[in-house]
């Protein structure tokens, strides 16, 4: 799989369980500690996503970094 399939899934991943886990967007940035805009890059597949924001992302989703890349590539 090539970083841009990654990426890709990964901001999809995240998109779609921030709807279902949290009312806006504002929460979920305030729970990651990260930019509201910043949130809505990822969400819209615009930002890179580095290993520690994915690391941020995923302790306010309070799932395992492990469990989304095995997930995605299902």
């Amino acid at each position: 799989m090539e970083a841009l399939d990654l990426t890709e899934k990964l901001c999809r991943y995240i998109h779609e369980n921030v709807r279902s886990n949290y009312k806006s967007n504002l929460d979920f940035a305030l729970s990651c500690d990260i930019d509201e805009k910043t949130i809505r890059l990822i969400q819209q597949g615009k930002y890179n996503l580095f290993l520690t924001l994915f690391k941020k992302i995923c302790d306010a989703l309070t799932v395992k970094m492990s469990d989304v890349l095995r997930k995605i590539y299902e």
